[in-house]
């Protein structure tokens, strides 16, 4: 597996490790799709050689390596197996990464070098009646002198009764301001053996073999007030900030399988006989690979791209959305793909590949579903993009009378309802079934003050001659120009138009 360029040396002798690691150790992850044991001794191995301080600076005994040495990590272990990567993987974004950024000196003291000598963590979100919504949480934190009771449940808990230290979010706050301004909720490490703190259920898996997954029962627990992460009512702002992290990490553990469904598939289509000559030799199999390895290679490079802009300290709100939604839809195609390849040897579990491919759907579900990265890749998207995503103006060509853009448009000095009625004319001449912007309407018109707009706006559709679009807010976004209001604007002749080829015995 190659580097990238901007990798450091450090990074790049982490990948050479790892994989040597990792390829050592394929048949214990083999082992585990048996005996669904929880890789214990493998982990401990891990630790050993300091990865889980891969984020940890070296101040607080890690390796720090970045965003990026967790993924080059994750995507390695991913190989061997999903308990192993799944195990690694939460803990950097189960309170790791929580600490560095919002954890007192104190904190990062107390936990970041346990953690990068290999104690598990766990985060917890979801609850049994809130999933996407995770502002909605129920769970709650009651302060009580120097410390905080909780109480409630969270479910779909990965590393559930394996983790050693627990980030949970509940809610501190009820009044309605605190909510409408995402100050009703607080964060909070909560450790292993906690009085009132339980595993209530194992959840049964369609996947994450050997990876224990479950409901937690928080009864009366008191957590330190010390154990707070960040500031009374800071708890949605933890949880947004290390959705980023979260989303690319994961992404990262699903890099592995991809690879090893790549190579499943090249070497049994180039052993495979039918029809007297290797499977891989049929341009039907040959295509399959080609889609498998563009997919890998285009989720890797997405992956890293965003790690690379999170070490730069960069927002990578939109980068990050990108690659959870491509790498764990791209995936799903490339297993079943490589399965596809195969054959009936796919299906067995005599390979690895069906084991991978089960955990397929819960990569288009884990640290965000799909739909939600899709909202936050056309939000964000529609953001970053806006310069280039203006509506460009348009007018009437001269000679060839027919609508095109232009760099230009013709700017009126005198703003009445008039002079904009004339420019929604003009508008329906070149966007006949669109409303205009008030954006689009004020570049018309120089240094037009919003409330004159709005008076003139107003007038217009109080008089019939223009329809108006408001938000929901009130505000006018949109106008055009009704029937009347054409009429009104320019004669029938100003709107005609009609091809050269077309018989002039037709026109009435």
């Amino acid at each position: 597996m190659e580097s990238y360029p901007w990798w450091s040396e450090k990074q790049k002798s982490l990948l050479k490790e790892a994989k040597t690691f990792v390829d050592e150790n394929l048949p214990k992850g083999e082992e585990i799709s048996w005996t669904r044991e929880f890789p214990k001794e493998l982990l401990e191995e891990v630790a050993k050689r300091g990865w889980f301080g891969a984020l940890i600076p070296e101040e607080f005994n890690g390796i720090g390596t970045g965003t990026t040495g967790c993924c080059i990590v994750a995507e390695q272990l991913s190989r061997v197996c999903s308990a192993l990567t799944g195990a690694y993987s939460v803990t950097m974004f189960g309170g790791t990464e929580q600490l560095l950024k919002f954890g007192t000196e104190e904190q990062k003291k107390r936990w970041l070098p346990r953690v990068a000598r290999g104690m598990l963590g766990a985060i917890c979100i979801t609850e049994p009646g809130v999933g996407s919504d995770a502002a909605s949480i129920e769970t709650t934190a009651r302060r009580e002198s120097d410390e905080y009771i909780i109480d409630g449940k969270k479910r779909f808990i990965t590393s559930a009764g394996v983790a050693d230290i627990y980030l949970v979010y509940a809610k501190t706050s009820d009044r309605p301001e605190d909510k409408a301004k995402y100050r009703h909720l607080s964060a909070f490490i909560v450790e292993k053996g906690a009085s009132g703190f339980t595993v209530e259920r194992i959840n049964e898996l369609g996947g994450w073999v050997g990876l224990p997954n479950g409901y937690l029962d928080f009864n009366g627990v008191r957590v330190p007030a010390e154990n707070r992460i960040g500031q009374d009512g800071d708890g949605w702002k933890v949880l947004v900030e290390g959705l980023n992290f979260e989303r690319t990490l994961f992404s990262a553990g699903m890099l592995g399988p991809m690879k090893e469904g790549l190579r499943y598939a090249v070497c049994h289509s180039q052993r495979r006989i039918q029809f007297e000559r290797p499977t891989i030799d049929w341009e039907v199999n040959q295509f399959k690979i080609a889609d498998i390895v563009a997919k890998f290679m285009i989720s890797r490079f997405t992956v890293y791209h965003a790690a690379h802009l999170m070490d730069l300290n960069a927002e990578a709100v939109l980068e990050a959305a990108m690659a959870k939604l491509f790498t764990s839809e791209a995936y799903e195609r490339v297993l079943l793909e490589a399965s596809q390849v195969m054959g009936g040897d796919g299906w067995t579990r005599f390979y690895p590949i069906e084991d991978f491919l089960r955990d397929a759907k819960v990569n288009q579900i884990g640290a965000g579903t799909s739909e939600v990265m899709r909202m936050v890749i056309f939000r964000q998207g529609i953001r970053a993009l806006a310069e280039d995503l203006k509506m460009p103006a348009r007018r009437m060509h001269e000679k060839l009378n027919v609508p095109i853009s232009t760099p230009k448009p013709t700017v009126v000095t005198e703003i009445n309802e008039e002079n904009i009625l004339l420019i929604l004319a003009e508008d329906y001449q070149v966007n006949p079934g669109l409303y205009m912007s008030r954006e689009d309407i004020k570049t018309r018109f120089a240094g037009v003050k919003d409330e004159k707009l709005n008076e003139l706006l107003v007038s217009l559709e109080g008089k019939g001659f223009a329809k108006l679009y408001r938000d929901g807010k009130g505000t006018i976004q949109l106008a055009k120009a009704t029937y009347a209001g054409l009429k009104k604007a320019k004669p029938l002749q100003y709107y005609q138009w009609f091809p050269e080829w077309i018989n002039k015995e037709l026109i009435f």
